[in-house]
């Protein structure tokens, strides 16, 4: 009797134990299965006006999880924007755009090709949609400093090395039409030259926040990418000066008034937009600290740019447009 109660206990262990575990992990499916297009990729609001704040959204959906890329292509700015993802379906929660660029210049009023490309597929589906209104990057969150649509201002002044160029320039903007040409040889000194954007004159009299950790200064730089054959590093080197007016006399004091710096070669062809976080002690180094040595975004009067020369060169060239602070996060993410 005894064996037998023993025998009864054992019996629902031996089925539990027996039960099929669970797969974790991609599906067979997923991993060997052939790709089918059960849905077509659909664009949602086949047009938008961005500058009102309206969106565009994608939807498609297929027989297996993978890997895909939405690659929206200007006609004619060129810009870019890339939505990618993993999974089975395409739809608002994960293919939302707002009108924003992936790469440089700025989406413009104009036709724009879709590709969606799966990794390792060779399939390929392809639309278009049109935009009716470009992207506002300048709100209620953002102090524009200028984006040369209205000229140079004569109020930003500076120095440029005789036979150097800073000269504004129509077309192949970064945003907009306008932009401002810096380039030249100078054998005899590094620097090409340097403008003073003091914020008295800046477009937007909106006042920077305080807290650095959340103040952005956004640049376009159009390079040429050029490496010096003689070092074998880039000819261009630009460099950023924050200068703070900490007793609000409305004059920079070395001797009591910080500035911070950022410095960085100009290695890329093309527009590429650089931020750089207020806060960001890494990259944005205390130069001068005859001030209290505390970063207060609030305070700043001037930003400086500096365009400097591979001095084995001599020659430098980097086109600037669209500068810009923003709040929070950067321009583009």
């Amino acid at each position: 009797m005894k064996n037998l109660k023993f025998l009864l206990l054992t019996v629902p262990f031996f089925f539990i134990s027996c039960e099929k575990d669970k797969i974790e992990g991609p599906s067979l499916n997923d991993l060997y299965g052939e790709l089918t297009i059960l849905e077509p990729l659909v664009v949602v609001g086949d047009s938008a006006d961005f500058s009102v704040g309206e969106n565009i959204y994608f939807t498609a959906s297929f027989s297996k999880q993978v890997d895909w890329k939405i690659k929206i292509e200007g006609l004619y700015s060129g810009s870019i924007k890339i939505i990618s993802g993993k999974s089975d379906i395409i739809n608002q929660s994960n293919s939302l755009w707002n009108g924003e660029s992936s790469l440089l210049p700025f989406f413009t009023v104009e036709d724009c090709n879709i590709e969606l490309t799966f990794e390792m597929h060779d399939d390929t589906i392809n639309s278009q949609l049109k935009i009716q209104g470009s992207k506002e990057y300048n709100d209620e969150s953002t102090v524009l400093i200028t984006d040369f649509e209205n000229g140079f201002n004569p109020n930003f002044t500076g120095f440029f090395q005789a036979g150097c160029t800073k000269a504004l320039a129509t077309g192949e903007s970064g945003q907009g039409l306008n932009h401002l040409q810096q380039f030249g040889t100078c054998d005899w000194d590094w620097l090409i030259g340097y403008i003073d954007y003091y914020a008295s004159f800046w477009f937007n009299e909106n006042t920077l926040v305080s807290d650095p950790s959340q103040v952005y200064f956004n640049i376009m730089i159009n390079g040429d990418s050029t490496i010096s054959q003689i070092a074998g590093v880039p000819n261009s080197l630009f460099k950023l000066e924050f200068y703070e007016d900490e007793n609000g006399d409305g004059y920079y004091d070395a001797s009591s008034e910080d500035r911070y710096d950022y410095e960085f070669d100009v290695d890329w062809k093309g527009w590429r937009m650089i931020s750089i976080c207020y806060n960001d002690v890494e990259k944005l180094v205390l130069s001068a600290n005859g001030g209290d040595g505390i970063r207060n975004p609030s305070k700043i009067s001037n930003v400086r740019t500096l365009l400097l020369a591979n001095p084995e060169s001599g020659f430098a060239k980097a086109d600037v447009d669209f500068l810009i602070w923003s709040i929070g996060t950067p321009i583009l993410n």
